[in-house]
């Protein structure tokens, strides 16, 4: 096992600076599926987090009596219809996507689980987040068995707990713990926390150490998300790279905010940090 301390030298060779004969699908199409129509924000949160990475274009997933909620909250965002698992699958085999997003606001229920085994299916790039881990708690081994290298899944402790707890719960130390589950789940596993741990199945573990307390707060979660499944793909980063990218810019922003921030406000400091990240790369 290979134990590292999050800093830009690790992945800023890779981070995804756009070229003059880049047009928006070039730079990637996001999908991100948004569940309940009760719970829109949280799409909405993950999906603007994307754009501003550098996303081409993102495109969100509801049903008929979402849209109405939906439509008039976004501005450059897509919305697409899927009202069934079969309406679902054709909007996967949509080439132009590079990368999707499953699990936040989507519900605990049978929906929301065949949506994730899908996107797994369908496409290469996939993170789960929230709803996306909780709704195979009580059979995890049917999420890891669609799973790939490439897939990133991002719990707190208690979707850790929920998904890996009777695999190592006699594992205490965070590093160790969050290695296990890479190599059982053979993903990049993202177990958010104060220090934030991330770690490949090869044994990769990087340290994302944070003095961001403020970042606890409802919808953070939701823009890292939408911050990671931006920054990888196919002619972007790999898994392992782009969530150690996301995870230091989301930490980053949340040390400067600090005091009084919101969710909101994590996505509107995303230009000027990365700013900061491409005067570091050409310096």
């Amino acid at each position: 096992m290979t134990i590292r301390i999050n800093k830009p030298e690790l992945w800023i060779s890779s981070f995804p600076i756009p070229s003059k004969t880049d047009h928006k699908y070039s730079r990637g199409m996001v999908l991100i599926n948004c569940g309940l129509k009760s719970k829109t924000g949280a799409a909405r949160l993950a999906a603007r987090s994307a754009m501003r990475v550098g996303a081409g274009a993102v495109k969100i997933v509801c049903d008929q009596s979402t849209v109405d909620i939906l439509e008039p909250q976004i501005s450059v965002e897509l919305i697409d219809v899927a009202n069934n698992k079969q309406e679902f699958q054709n909007i996967l085999k949509d080439k132009k996507i590079t990368s999707a997003l499953i699990g936040p606001g989507n519900g605990i229920g049978d929906e929301t689980k065949a949506r994730v085994l899908m996107a797994l299916a369908f496409i290469d790039y996939v993170v789960l987040d929230a709803d996306a881990l909780t709704v195979f708690a009580n059979n995890p081994e049917e999420l890891f068995i669609d799973c790939y290298p490439h897939t990133i899944l991002t719990p707190h402790e208690g979707e850790f707990k929920k998904i890996f707890g009777n695999k190592i719960n006699d594992i205490e130390d965070r590093v160790l713990k969050t290695s296990e589950a890479a190599k059982i789940s053979n993903t990049i596993v993202v177990l958010k926390g104060a220090d934030t741990i991330i770690a490949s199945p090869r044994g990769d573990v990087v340290i994302n150490k944070s003095s961001a307390a403020y970042l606890a707060t409802a919808g953070s979660g939701d823009v890292l998300a939408g911050i990671i499944v931006s920054l990888v793909g196919k002619n972007k980063m790999a898994a392992f790279d782009a969530a150690c990218a996301g995870v230091w810019l989301h930490s980053q922003i949340g040390e400067i905010l600090g005091a009084g921030m919101i969710a909101e406000d994590i996505i509107d400091l995303i230009p000027i940090t990365i700013k900061k990240l491409i005067k570091f790369e050409l310096s």
